[in-house]
């Protein structure tokens, strides 16, 4: 089976003082992609996902965003 590591994308906003990170795991039979958001508005609390579907993972990552600090991705 071919491993690999890729490099993980990293996204800053400044309008919110957040940072994404999207990090795909070769590595891993299961669960390969990670999304982590942090930042100021979520008062150094991590959002976190990990699974197979990165546009599940990020679908849920943008709810759990929504649900913590209400009004931040109007």
């Amino acid at each position: 089976m071919h491993r690999w590591r890729e490099t993980p994308l990293l996204f800053q906003s400044g309008d919110h003082d957040l940072v994404a990170i999207v990090d795909m795991d070769g590595e891993r039979e299961r669960g390969r992609w990670t999304v982590r958001v942090s930042g100021e508005p979520l008062g150094g609390e991590l959002v976190r996902w990990d699974g197979d579907d990165l546009d599940v993972g990020l679908s849920r990552v943008m709810a759990k965003l929504r649900e913590r600090v209400p009004g931040l991705l109007d």
